[in-house]
């Protein structure tokens, strides 16, 4: 580890002391990061995080309304007729209310203001769903007209698309698979109608803007990325203010796990060394019948095979092997 290096002995004693007590600093930041990170997660379990966007969206938006009852007529704006929904998949018909023997949806074009005129005998209406790239049902049964009787309703509303996690993955350390439906958030204004027979319908969005609320969970992947860049962060901050560490081209499995569970990797380990380097670079010490040649053979055997890519080098090599041949013919 970059903050627990061995000390070198052309330093200072208080130096080498400072070192330790920044090492012992960050050591400790890291693990307050970590057990905070680990926090969130825990909490984001019962109570997941919320992210809330405008959707980039400017055509093909349909309004879907439900009415229960017997239609006899039903027209909007420039007295076009109503355009029934019969192409919305059938496991979104949710709607069974007692009572409600037929229940029609129709849809409409997302505008400034729709104005419906129905001919009754109805006895709900419903704000039924929103259609962009899907189609999204409402999250509740919205009663916009109960029993009119020759009225105006003026319903305000605002509609979120709201992406709800219904299944955990893994305790939420993977996630998890979400449901999505819209909201509507509505409001009405009702008016007494003098043309008989007749119930008015106008709906009005309070914006042209469409919003999206997700609901996510601080999964592994979260606290993974946000530990490891904090720590890249203080290991630059360290290599900044005291230069890097060694090179260690051994991990925890040859350093450790070979000490406690894997003691004949160890010793296959260390029979290969010895046959292959006579005397072992860095550690053995001057050896009777040893030539420095080879010592330093073994170094650059060493150097090769755990800490330098040489394969440039060697191309570099052939290269130049062929441009001779060139030349020579």
């Amino acid at each position: 580890m970059v903050f627990a290096e061995n000390k070198r002995s052309t330093e200072p004693y208080s130096f080498i002391l400072l070192k330790k007590l920044c090492s012992l600093t960050i050591i400790i930041l890291l693990l307050y990061y970590s057990y905070d990170q680990l926090s969130q997660y825990y909490k984001s379990i019962s109570k997941p995080k919320i992210t809330f966007h405008n959707l980039d969206i400017f055509d093909n938006i349909n309004i879907t309304i439900g009415i229960c009852g017997q239609i006899e007529n039903c027209t909007y704006n420039d007295k076009n007729k109503c355009r029934t929904a019969n192409d919305i998949p059938i496991e979104y018909a949710r709607f069974n209310s007692p009572g409600c023997s037929r229940y029609s949806r129709y849809t409409f074009d997302y505008e400034s203001e729709i104005i419906i005129e129905i001919i009754p005998n109805i006895t709900y209406v419903y704000l039924d769903g929103l259609e962009i790239d899907k189609y999204y049902i409402s999250d509740d049964e919205l009663n916009l007209i109960y029993n009119p009787d020759e009225q105006i309703t003026v319903v305000y509303y605002s509609p979120i698309i709201i992406k709800r996690i219904s299944r955990k993955y893994a305790y939420g350390l993977a996630g998890g698979e979400g449901d999505e439906y819209v909201r509507f958030n509505a409001h009405t204004d009702i008016t007494t109608l003098t043309t008989p027979n007749i119930t008015t319908l106008v709906l009005r969005p309070l914006s042209m803007n469409i919003y999206y609320q997700e609901e996510t969970y601080y999964d592994l992947g979260s606290i993974t990325s946000s530990i490891g860049g904090f720590y890249t962060s203080l290991s630059g901050i360290f290599v900044f203010l005291f230069g890097a560490s060694k090179l260690a081209p051994w991990g925890f499995m040859q350093t450790r796990m070979f000490n406690f569970l894997c003691i004949r990797y160890q010793r296959k380990l260390v029979r290969k060394l010895k046959s292959k380097y006579e005397t072992i670079p860095f550690v053995s010490g001057r050896i009777k019948n040893v030539t420095l040649e080879e010592r330093v053979q073994s170094i650059e055997n060493l150097l090769e095979e755990y800490y330098l890519n040489t394969d440039f080098l060697k191309l570099l090599l052939e290269e130049n092997k062929d441009n001779s041949f060139d030349d020579k013919v």
